[in-house]
C-alpha cells in the first residue's frame, strides 16, 4: 500500500518519504573497550589509583555518558539501517522509524551531557570550552539540537514550530534535522569517536592528568 507523501509528511514527520539513505559509519572497531568503560573504570580505581574528590565525579560521569552515547550511536544506526532495507518510503514502517529517532535523540542528549561536564572539567584546567557559542561546529549544533529535544513543550507553546514541524528531530539523507540546525551522519559519527578516545584515557586515572 502506497501513502499520500503530503499526508504522512503532516502526520509523522518532515520529509519522512524521501529518506532513503544513511551513511552512518560503523565504528566499534575503533573503540573495542568501549562496552567496558564503567567497569574498566571501577577495576583501574581499585587496582591502579583513583580519582580525588570532585574529579572522580566528573570522570564517572564523562565515562558513564560516553558509554552510552557509544551504544545509542549504533543502536540508531542498526535500527536506520533495518528500517531503510524495508525500501519502501510511501509506506515507511512508522514504528521502527520513530525507535531510530529515540535512540539518535538519545545519543545526542548524552553528548550534550558529556560536553557539559568536560566543559566544567577544562574550566578547572584553565582550557578553552569545547565549543565557542555561535562557531557552528558539530559540537554546538548537537547541542542546540539536543535542547530543541528538551524544551519542545515550551517551543511548542511559545509558537516557535510551524504546524509542518511535528516532531523536533527527523531524519534525512544526509543526517539529523530540525527546523534550525542539522548534524551530519559524518559529523555526529566523528564527534562520537572522539568522546570514545576521551572515555579511553579517563577509564584508568593512571593514564589521565589526576590533580591532587
Amino acid at each position: 500500500m502506497k501513502y499520500n507523501s503530503k499526508l504522512l509528511n503532516q502526520y509523522f514527520a518532515p520529509g519522512i518519504t524521501e529518506f532513503i539513505f544513511c551513511d552512518a559509519p560503523d565504528i566499534t572497531n575503533a573503540h573495542p573497550e568501549a562496552p567496558h568503560w564503567l567497569a574498566n573504570h571501577f577495576l583501574n580505581s581499585l587496582l591502579r589509583g583513583a580519582y580525588k574528590k570532585k574529579y572522580r565525579q566528573y570522570a564517572i560521569n564523562q565515562i558513564y555518558r560516553a558509554q552510552v552515547a557509544f551504544a545509542d550511536y549504533h543502536e540508531a544506526r542498526k535500527i536506520t539501517l533495518e528500517l531503510l532495507a524495508k525500501a519502501n518510503p510511501e509506506n515507511p514502517d512508522i514504528r521502527l522509524y520513530f525507535h531510530a529517532v529515540s535512540r539518535w535523540e538519545s545519543c545526542l542528549l548524552n553528548l550534550q551531557i558529556f560536553i557539559e561536564v568536560m566543559n566544567e572539567l577544562r574550566k578547572i584546567f584553565k582550557e578553552d570550552r569545547v565549543y565557542i557559542t555561535g562557531d557552528g561546529s558539530p559540537e554546538e549544533r548537537v547541542c542546540e539540537i539536543a535542547n530543541m529535544a528538551k524544551h519542545l513543550g515550551s517551543e511548542i507553546a511559545a509558537g516557535s514550530y510551524s504546524e509542518d514541524h511535528t516532531v523536533p528531530i527527523w531524519l534525512t539523507n544526509i543526517g539529523l534535522k530540525t527546523r534550525s540546525h542539522e548534524v551530519t551522519y559524518q559529523e555526529l559519527a566523528n564527534l562520537v569517536s572522539e568522546v570514545a578516545v576521551a572515555a579511553d584515557e579517563l577509564q584508568d586515572p593512571r593514564t589521565f592528568v589526576n590533580p591532587n
